[in-house]
């Protein structure tokens, strides 16, 4: 007795090919200007003639920044393959990381980028502490921009020093119709910044010290009165406090799921946090 396989089935199982992730455009830039803006947060301005055509695509959307290994002047980087990049055997890979565009001009082809500095633990942190005009590094194409409700009443921010890009950005953009509730955990007093908005803007710093990252934060927002009608909710900062808050938004406080925006900046005790965690799964 013999099975009966039908073509449908033997197309089904048959092996599909791999989905090749298209390739990005790499640009290379230089370092024209540094700035510490606080003691912790160091913004570096960088430029170059590859930044035309260039666009953020909106606000609190990323770059994937390629910084030069230990020993190189510039980043390497890899040929595009049929399974995508591909790096020569024994050549370093460039430090990779992910960050908001805090400033883009077109005219001047200037592009700020904002750097949380904590020490030698991190080798993004540790080249941003170090980094002079003229240090090259590559920029990666924009992804994923917000956009926020122009029609929303009022609007909830709430995130750390890695968001602050952000924050900032969604708060340059919001009507002078709507209300801004922003809570945002910084080391101290001294990483306080002075952001604009047209909007009406509540501000609530609040200060870590010696406390656990996000401890305050979600302490704070748990806390916080939420205003009547239709809102929106953004949310960035460490993984786990970022699921417990969008957690707390959707089932203690009901917001809508589509209401909620939430980012992993990081997540305590990983070296490089995948750049697109957004604890939809909750």
């Amino acid at each position: 007795m013999t099975d009966d396989v039908s073509p449908a089935a033997v197309a089904t199982s048959a092996p599909q090919p791999r989905r090749v992730r298209p390739r990005p455009q790499y640009r290379a830039v230089r370092i024209c200007r540094v700035q510490r803006v606080t003691p912790r947060l160091c913004r570096i301005t960088v430029t170059g003639e590859e930044l035309a055509g260039f666009s953020t695509q909106g606000v609190a959307g990323h770059v994937r920044v390629l910084l030069p290994a230990p020993g190189q002047d510039s980043p390497a980087l890899p040929t595009w393959g049929p399974n995508g990049p591909e790096y020569p055997e024994g050549v370093p890979r460039p430090v990779s990381r992910a960050y908001t565009p805090r400033r883009w001009d077109p005219q001047s082809l200037e592009l700020d980028i904002d750097f949380v500095l904590h020490g030698d633990d991190g080798p993004a942190s540790a080249w941003a502490a170090r980094a002079q005009s003229g240090d090259k590094l590559v920029v990666v194409a924009p992804r994923r921009a917000y956009q926020p409700d122009p029609l929303a009443e009022w609007h909830l921010l709430a995130g750390d020093e890695s968001s602050l890009p952000a924050i900032a950005t969604i708060l340059e953009v919001l009507p002078a119709t709507a209300r801004a509730l922003v809570y945002v955990e910084v080391h101290d007093a001294a990483e306080e910044q002075k952001l604009s908005s047209p909007a009406c803007v509540e501000w609530h710093w609040l200060h870590r010290g010696d406390a656990a990252p996000g401890e305050k934060l979600e302490a704070a927002v748990r806390a916080a009165p939420i205003p009547e009608g239709n809102g929106r909710a953004w949310v960035g900062c460490e993984a786990v406090v970022m699921r417990n808050l969008r957690r707390h938004l959707l089932h203690d406080r009901g917001m809508d799921r589509a209401a909620i925006n939430t980012q992993g900046y990081w997540k305590s005790g990983a070296a490089n946090h995948p750049d697109h965690d957004t604890g939809e799964e909750i």
